[in-house]
């Protein structure tokens, strides 16, 4: 059964016999409910893993190599790598580095022997930036996707001092070290790639999966159950070092009751989806007017003025309400002055919508039941005074919707073991139905808000 029971009490009139067997039918399922679930990732683990594939020191200066296509022309270089710094733009996360090198030229003249001169020998060594960027995203099967790309090989500035003139070939050898250092930086691309594809997180996200599967406690008998179906990625954004993965949990909430926890078996980790339009979460829960309250509610009500019927006035002093079949309720009225006795009505309950109340909108007299206290005040059958009582028959739900909403947004926000952080709002309950049951008045409602899951990494 998909309810909970919010009655304001448990007690019941002395007076109430056994009731009918009668119960609210199971309410038809929710739309699917969806949870945000933004897994922000930290990038430490990748910075580490490119940290080993692409080498801290690319060339020689025993390398020498030609100039284009001129064979008395070469150049050698040598340059070292400073550790990568990482940081999260958009969709893609960067890494970022200087190079600092030493670069000598070579000239073969026509006759003589070979010239040579070069630049950063000395302390101030000219200087590269490079940078790299990937996408990083979850796959199907909840490995880390990659598709890194060199972003930039450049001087660090325009000051000479990053930049290598060597003067004897007539020639500014940057460029040739910005496209060797290129070279070798797209070589190590696809090693990043796979190093990357590797890291898999399955075991941390099956932990969170069966952490969501089980029951919250709401209150004494009274358990939510997320029932999590899927999972679906959107698109990654990042700021500073922080990489945000947006994973949407669709579930199929429901509110049970029971004496013992109920016992609930999570399905293994689905692979992930796609993401969707979002449009929150819905439950369906039951709020329980249990009759001991409703009747005192409307002795209250109904006991604080006199009746006056054709001359004669009468003043109720208790009224118990009584369960009946086909969804009627039966109101036993205790009353004295001009007539005492107990008078029965039967009606029908219905919803007042606009002002949160249950109404008896048909409630009339039961002239079997009351067939001899009829007779000797025929009176009291009077249209005025069933009126009266059909105007002031009226029990609030207004607590009940409240209570339902202040147990909600306390099991939607609260920790879930220790790398789950439950939040949510309570934007609308909305009354869809109202039931005579055995334990009450059955108000059925439908809760919708926005609910999400913070992960934190471990």
């Amino acid at each position: 059964m998909a309810g909970i029971l919010l009655a304001c009490t448990r007690e019941a009139p002395s007076t109430l016999p056994e009731p009918p067997d009668v119960a609210a039918p199971a309410p038809a399922p929710a739309q699917m409910s969806r949870l945000s679930v933004p897994l922000e990732y930290d990038f430490t683990a990748v910075l580490r893993l490119v940290e080993q594939i692409v080498p801290t020191s690319f060339g020689s200066m025993d390398s020498v190599k030609q100039m284009g296509d001129n064979d008395r022309r070469h150049y050698a270089f040598e340059a070292s790598r400073e550790p990568f710094t990482a940081f999260a733009d958009g969709n893609l996360l960067h890494l970022r580095a200087t190079i600092a090198y030493q670069a000598r030229g070579f000239i073969k003249p026509v006759i003589g022997p070979t010239i040579s001169a070069g630049c950063g020998q000395g302390m101030e060594r000219p200087r590269l930036v490079v940078e790299l960027a990937t996408p990083l995203t979850l796959t199907r099967d909840w490995h880390l996707a990659s598709k890194a790309r060199v972003v930039r090989v450049e001087p660090a500035s325009t000051e000479p001092r990053d930049h290598c003139d060597v003067s004897i070939l007539h020639k500014d050898v940057t460029e040739q070290v910005v496209g060797a250092a290129r070279a070798g930086l797209s070589a190590h691309l696809p090693n990043i790639d796979r190093k990357v594809a590797a890291v898999d997180l399955t075991r941390q996200v099956t932990e969170w999966w069966e952490m969501l599967a089980r029951p919250i406690k709401l209150a004494e008998g009274v358990w939510l159950t997320l029932g999590p179906q899927r999972l679906s990625v959107g698109r990654v954004s990042g700021h500073s070092k922080i990489l945000t993965v947006p994973v949407s949990l669709d579930a199929h909430p429901l509110i049970v009751t029971g004496l013992t926890e109920p016992v609930v078996v999570a399905g293994p980790l689905p692979a992930l989806a796609r993401d969707s339009a979002s449009d929150g979460y819905h439950i369906i829960m039951d709020g329980i007017v249990d009759y001991g309250t409703a009747s005192r509610e409307l002795s209250a009500a109904l006991g604080a003025e006199s009746f006056t019927a054709s001359g004669h006035t009468v003043k109720l002093t208790r009224v118990t309400i009584l369960p009946q079949t086909k969804g009627r309720l039966a109101l036993s009225a205790v009353f004295t002055g001009a007539a005492s006795g107990t008078l029965q009505l039967v009606g029908t309950p219905r919803l007042d919508r606009a002002h949160d109340v249950i109404t008896v909108p048909d409630l009339d007299f039961d002239l079997q039941s009351n067939s001899k206290l009829l007779q000797t005040y025929s009176w009291m059958k009077s249209d005025a005074l069933r009126t009266e009582l059909r105007k002031r028959a009226r029990i609030p739900i207004a607590p009940v919707l409240a209570r339902g909403r202040a147990l909600l947004l306390e099991g939607l926000n609260r920790k879930i073991g220790d790398a789950l952080t439950l939040s949510a709002s309570v934007d609308s309950v909305t009354v869809r139905g109202l039931f005579v049951t055995r334990d009450g008045l059955t108000v059925r409602a439908e809760a919708k808000g926005k609910a999400g899951v913070s992960v934190k990494q471990r």
